[in-house]
């Protein structure tokens, strides 16, 4: 049960600024950003978690390909989802901010899976989480960037 009546709440988003949507040319350079930052950021990760485990070479989750092609994949899928929601949400910015969060615990269960089911060698605490560690960095990088660099009324 609400506490607040539909109408209260209608006029409360009517008096409330308009959100306006990511804007596709500062989201090409919004998205680079992320990325780079997203990389430089994933490969540190990984690269302590490989300096202070031993033998990590057998498990394929940390190796390099895995690292950069799903971080490039994770990035772009977020920048294609601000342009989905410019067109499917009438706060598209606001929107796209639940949807990261979501993504973000949804992303930590495969994680959490590989953890309990060891499907890898050398599949223990120092090598998944840095893993999801990984995921937390993107995320916020992407929940930072996007909508800051990416929408219609920033100033560049």
């Amino acid at each position: 049960m609400s506490l607040h009546t539909p109408s209260l709440t209608a006029a409360r988003r009517a008096s409330e600024p308009p959100t306006l949507p990511f804007s596709r040319r500062r989201l090409l350079p919004a998205t680079a950003l992320a990325l780079a930052g997203s990389l430089a950021g994933v490969l540190t990760i990984r690269a302590v978690a490989v300096a202070s485990t031993s033998d990590t070479s057998r498990f394929s989750p940390l190796a390099p390909g895995s690292v950069i092609s799903l971080t490039v994949l994770g990035v772009l899928l977020a920048a294609a989802t601000c342009l989905w929601l410019n067109r499917v949400s009438a706060r598209p910015v606001a929107s796209f901010r639940s949807v990261a969060v979501a993504a973000l615990a949804l992303s930590l269960v495969p994680d959490l899976i590989v953890w309990l089911a060891r499907p890898f060698p050398q599949t223990r605490a120092a090598t998944v989480l840095p893993l999801m560690a990984m995921h937390v960095l993107v995320a916020a990088i992407c929940l930072v960037v996007l909508p800051r660099l990416g929408r219609v009324d920033t100033e560049v």
